[in-house]
């Protein structure tokens, strides 16, 4: 295997100026770089990334957890935030901390053993769970960054987006169109203020229209979904208009309710959030919430770039917010007159 000193015999430099060299450093003559990366490339000669990486105590990996990936969000978010990273030239260390997310103390360890250079969490439904963990590994200096909104973070960098914005923006749409009877189908509140059940009841709230009980239907499964949709088309009035709280839910929605003969929008309207691909993909295509993903997942990444290479000139907490915005497609319409 050629080695540095090989080459540094054949260019007549030290081992030290071929290691410059091969770095691209600026403290080495253009012409004498060239010749030495040309020794080298000839020679076949591979940098040894481990060793540099040592060196520069450094394993040019990120950590990521996430809940779960059965949820399309979560693919999605993986995706763009491994591309991000390889375009810095990082590689990405996946963890999953589960559906309740009881696994993330162990994932957090895990990442911390294999000395990745920082950490990502996405937090879900419950939260913080690893609080302690997290705030051990802040405290250390191990730069993490948390994404989406969580109680008393105050002294963690975190990426949020902004859901309480675009629900509100999406209620706000259904009413313009003239609906009144408006039905919410999905999980419970859990971003506190960011919530996107916040902003959309607050334009109900608003415009005057109620939102009874009966209208507010809990469901995560497939076998839920169907329930609730059977019980929302039972009521004595049903609803005009379903806000799913994600695509993946709004589009067993919509499929439930062509079992029962109800088309979309002409007979109810339907939109979600997120604007996952499968929003284009489904008949008729979602009305939903998008266009925060891709910068959530840009924020989320450029700040952990900027602790791990020291670049970000405040070192307070930072706190960013992403604004959703309306993506408006074919499965909203007028509710139908009474005859």
């Amino acid at each position: 295997m050629i080695t540095l000193e090989d080459i540094a015999r054949q260019a007549g430099v030290s081992h030290s100026t071929v290691s410059r060299a091969l770095a691209d450093s600026p403290l080495v003559n253009a012409e004498t770089k060239k010749r030495i990366q040309i020794l080298a490339s000839e020679a076949g000669y591979q940098v040894n990334q481990v060793a540099r990486n040592l060196k520069a105590r450094s394993t040019k990996t990120i950590g990521l957890v996430v809940p779960e990936v059965s949820n399309p969000y979560y693919p999605k978010l993986v995706q763009l935030i491994a591309d991000l990273a390889r375009e810095a030239g990082y590689s990405l260390q996946l963890q999953l901390s589960g559906t309740d997310q009881d696994a993330e103390s162990a994932c957090l360890e895990s990442l911390r053993a294999q000395r990745v250079d920082g950490i990502l969490l996405v937090s879900g439904e419950s939260g913080l769970v690893a609080r302690e963990h997290v705030n051990a590994l802040a405290a250390s200096g191990v730069p993490l960054v948390l994404m989406g909104w969580v109680e008393s973070t105050e002294h963690l960098d975190t990426v949020t987006g902004d859901d309480a914005k675009g629900g509100y923006a999406l209620a706000q749409h259904l009413i313009r169109l003239g609906h009144r009877r408006i039905a919410i189908l999905g999980k419970r509140p859990h971003r506190g203020i960011y919530d996107r059940l916040q902003g959309f009841k607050a334009a109900l709230d608003e415009a005057g229209v109620t939102l009874p009980g009966a209208l507010q239907v809990m469901a995560k499964t497939d076998a839920e979904v169907g329930r609730g949709v059977a019980q929302l088309l039972a009521l004595p009035e049903p609803p005009t208009a379903i806000f799913a709280y994600q695509d993946s839910l709004a589009a067993l929605v919509i499929g439930y309710l062509a079992d029962a003969g109800i088309s979309v929008p002409q007979q109810m309207t339907v939109v979600g959030f997120d604007n996952l691909d499968l929003a284009t993909y489904i008949s008729p295509r979602l009305t939903t919430i998008g266009g925060h993903i891709e910068p959530l997942a840009t924020q989320f990444v450029g700040l952990l770039l900027e602790r791990i290479q020291k670049a970000a000139p405040d070192t307070a907490p930072q706190h960013r917010v992403v604004t959703p915005q309306l993506v408006v497609r074919k499965s909203c319409a007028p509710p139908r007159e009474k005859k």
